[in-house]
């Protein structure tokens, strides 16, 4: 979707992201001088009137709950085409997704995060509702005068508790939600939210999500240090058998509070037990962080140009990105209709802008990248050319990754253009790549396919 100038009296600014059914837009009241965010629904899902309620029921949710915790709603209107949107708060810190993504949280911030968190949910619970898609990307932050403020966010799975039994599709974010969930017409209740906040301690508390239930490592075996009453109820959380986990979010919550407030909790822990790292090693380290630096600063030749490690949000897919090209992100960006017949998921996109990434007149340079399953050469997975004239092929096979890239190295007056398909021996997952860079630089590109993780 092309930016917008308004929708009625918000005059648009910039988009801050997009998903499977809406796109978020920021926008200014000029009236009463104040920022906002937009939420319309995707253009491909105008038709689809079970779309069209579940995104006016989001908004009924949260504008009949109105809490502190939870993203307000102050006004919902329908464009000329019949899309809804709605007019919500701008939430001006991102979200705890970007919080964990820049390192591991001191204890005490990361309980005070759950918190608030336990505390907007409890919120819809006790409204009748559950949150079914309760994760850290869902979770916004906003400055306030007396700091960082916690809202809850995107009810777009939202469901009364009394229609709990009737649910006929599975929901949620895999990694997140319960067990339960998984199974289309199961028998859901505020429980399934329970896990979900589990899941979210673990990641807040340890710097990744938990495992594929059943959970088995504490966060405490990541993280040392840790009061055992802690490890005990995200552990709880996490059960399999809804039976063992606390009652509500309310109840969760509250041990949450009672273990931050205790006054044996660790502030800080050391950073030798943090890492686990032998004093022995530590001089090792040091040199072998100096040399990783040098290396990877020289190896891509250009002032500025250092890679910055970003990753999604589930951490299944890492790679590293020229910082200078960090301007925007998206990290659930639809892959090109080519990609999705293969079966790519929503990919990564860092870039200088993420609107015009597949604009042919717009410059933009940046890398999005996504997982497609199976083993799939790159001619399989092109459809049309992204840039005019006859590309540069070439193979990858640099011990890790095998594969080829397709370069341009003038696509459309806009600097050089490049795909590639590569994949792990023996893995049956492949990695779409598109990278745009100013000028024509395969040694880059090379580092960038070789940074790629798959976890």
């Amino acid at each position: 979707m092309s930016q917008p100038e308004a929708f009625g009296r918000y005059r648009v600014i910039r988009r801050l992201g997009s998903g499977s059914f809406a796109t978020v837009w920021l926008a200014q009241d000029d009236l009463l001088n104040y920022p906002v965010a937009i939420k319309v629904l995707a253009e491909n899902w105008a038709h689809q009137m079970d779309i069209q309620h579940r995104f006016l029921e989001e908004a009924r949710i949260l504008r009949q709950t109105d809490s502190t915790w939870l993203i307000a709603v102050h006004d919902v209107d329908v464009l000329p085409d019949g899309r809804p949107y709605m007019v919500m708060t701008y939430a001006d810190q991102g979200s705890v997704a970007d919080l964990v993504r820049r390192g591991q949280l001191p204890l005490d911030e990361a309980l005070r995060l759950l918190t608030e968190i336990g505390q907007g949910i409890t919120v819809l619970h006790n409204h009748g509702t559950i949150h079914r898609d309760i994760k850290p990307s869902n979770v916004l932050l906003q400055s306030s005068p007396v700091g960082q403020r916690v809202l809850v966010a995107d009810l777009g799975f939202a469901k009364s508790i009394d229609e709990a039994s009737g649910f006929t599709a599975a929901a949620g974010t895999p990694g997140y939600m319960s067990p339960e969930q998984s199974i289309p017409g199961g028998d859901l209740d505020v429980r399934s939210d329970v896990y979900s906040l589990g899941a979210v301690a673990y990641e807040l508390i340890t710097g990744r999500p938990p495992s594929r239930p059943p959970v088995r490592i504490a966060p405490g075996r990541i993280r040392p240090g840790l009061p055992p009453a802690l490890d005990e109820l995200i552990l709880s959380a996490l059960s399999v058998d809804r039976e063992s986990r606390p009652g509500d979010a309310k109840t969760f919550t509250d041990r949450v509070r009672a273990i931050r407030m205790a006054p044996d909790l660790p502030t800080a822990d050391p950073w030798w037990r943090r890492y686990r790292m032998p004093w022995h090693k530590v001089g090792g380290l040091v040199v072998a962080l100096a040399v990783m630096t040098m290396g990877v600063t020289a190896s891509v030749g250009h002032p500025g140009m250092d890679l910055k490690l970003v990753r999604s949000n589930d951490h299944s897919l890492e790679m590293r990105v020229p910082l200078v090209w960090i301007d925007e992100f998206d990290t659930d960006l639809e892959a090109r209709p080519v990609t999705v017949n293969a079966g790519a998921e929503p990919g990564l996109l860092f870039a200088t802008d993420a609107e015009n990434w597949r604009s042919a007149d717009q410059p933009s340079y940046g890398v999005y990248a996504t997982v497609m399953p199976g083993v799939q050469p790159l001619s399989s997975i092109t459809d049309t050319e992204p840039c005019p004239g006859a590309p540069t092929e070439r193979l990858i096979d640099d011990g890790m990754w095998e594969g080829s890239a397709w370069d341009w190295p003038d696509c459309n007056d806009n600097g050089s253009f490049t795909i590639a398909a590569v994949h792990e021996s023996g893995v049956p997952k492949t990695v779409y790549l598109e990278i745009r860079q100013p000028d024509y630089r395969p040694d880059l590109v090379d580092k960038i396919i070789g940074a790629v993780t798959l976890r």
